[in-house]
């Protein structure tokens, strides 16, 4: 959960504080799996059936426990996540119980449920900020990527309606297959609204949903990856910009040198997940990062958070990852993490491929998208 209250450099020394000490600084609580949309590339969703056969959901009590046990423990930022938590009719409960904790919180929603009625209790116990993942910029792109045919009318309205309570938004972007052809008119939507958007082309392989589904997702080819990625760069600079980026960087990648020099020895999680963030699943698992696969006998509803923080803390120290990535000249471009690896091969220690060959073609991703800029320009001039 990023900490979008504070300034970079205290947010820097907090974590890296808690990082030395142990301490569970921020967290993300997944109420529920259920959600009123079914996105081709959700790592998560269930619907009531498949989730009642697993377990039930954590009730009001059981949350506001661990939530009171975490924040004694030094959490100060929780993110409240699905599924879409807005679907569980006791969410008002559990949001007032965390915030009369004095936590700071934030939310993750699809926004199509937020109403008049939902929006009047927020703006009396308002969030941090509320993020809004917008799949398309049309009805017609939500019924094909989320299987709602009202998904686009119903998310705008929720949009205005919290900018008219003065409640902070944020939006969020997967890109896909499905709603490439409406990146511009989404990033156009936030730039009308004024509200930020951060976009992203590279999806998660769904192996939490499915088990058999590492290195496979309903996504982009690497190279397709490469390509929107360049374009939303193009489409958040703007034209000018972009081609000035595009100058100075196009060359980088090719420049790097991918010799390995020194012993090739492999590095622990790169991020502060297990070290100073956790994440508790719907049914109760803690785990490091909400893209690992919880063990049902490691639950904080029956066990406590203590006793599961400490875990989390001796199993993050135990991964090892990719020794090449640690080495890498492009590992501060690529970002691979932990997440990659498990999720592109099911084990950690190996290079997830997808994302290296994504980085690989950034160079020619960035000079496609510099190209067509520039005939643009070319054909309006004619």
């Amino acid at each position: 959960m990023e900490m979008s209250s504070v300034s970079a450099p205290i947010t820097k020394y907090l974590m890296a504080k808690a990082v030395r000490q142990k301490i569970p600084l921020s967290g993300i609580f997944e109420l529920t799996p259920l959600c009123n949309m079914n996105c081709r590339m959700c790592y998560v969703r269930m619907n009531r059936e498949e989730q009642e056969k697993i377990a039930p959901l954590g009730t009001v009590e059981q949350w506001l426990e661990v939530g009171k046990e975490a924040r004694n423990s030094g959490m100060l930022y929780l993110l409240l996540t699905g599924g879409e938590p807005f679907l569980r009719k006791d969410f008002r409960e559990i949001y007032q119980g965390l915030y009369d904790q004095g936590i700071i919180i934030e939310i993750n929603s699809n926004g199509t449920l937020i109403d008049e009625q939902t929006v009047a209790w927020l703006k009396e116990v308002p969030p941090q900020r509320i993020n809004i993942t917008l799949y398309g910029a049309s009805d017609v792109t939500y019924e094909r990527l989320c299987r709602n045919p009202k998904g686009f009318t119903q998310v705008s309205r929720a949009i205005r309606l919290l900018k008219e309570a003065r409640i902070n938004v944020r939006l969020n972007c997967s890109m896909t297959p499905y709603n490439a052809d409406d990146l511009e008119d989404i990033l156009a939507f936030g730039r009308r609204e004024d509200i930020p958007v951060r976009a992203a082309s590279y999806m998660y392989p769904p192996v939490r949903r499915d088990a058999s589904s590492v290195g496979v997702n309903d996504r982009f080819s690497p190279e397709e990856a490469a390509y929107y990625d360049a374009r939303i760069k193009a489409y958040s600079l703007g034209d000018e910009k972009f081609l000035e980026w595009a100058d100075r960087n196009e060359n980088i990648l090719p420049e790097l040198n991918d010799d390995i020099c020194g012993e090739m020895k492999a590095e622990g999680v790169r991020c502060h997940a297990g070290k100073s963030s956790f994440w508790v699943t719907w049914n109760g698992c803690m785990v490091p990062c909400g893209m690992f696969r919880g063990e049902e006998e490691h639950n904080v509803f029956r066990e406590g958070f203590t006793k599961n923080w400490k875990r989390v803390l001796e199993e993050t120290a135990r991964i090892r990852l990719a020794p090449e990535c640690g080495v890498c000249a492009k590992k501060d471009i690529c970002k691979s993490c932990a997440a990659m690896e498990i999720t592109e091969n099911g084990k950690f220690g190996n290079v997830p491929e997808y994302r290296c060959q994504m980085v690989k073609t950034m160079p020619d991703a960035i000079k496609k998208v510099k190209q067509e800029i520039l005939e643009e320009r070319r054909k309006c001039n004619e």
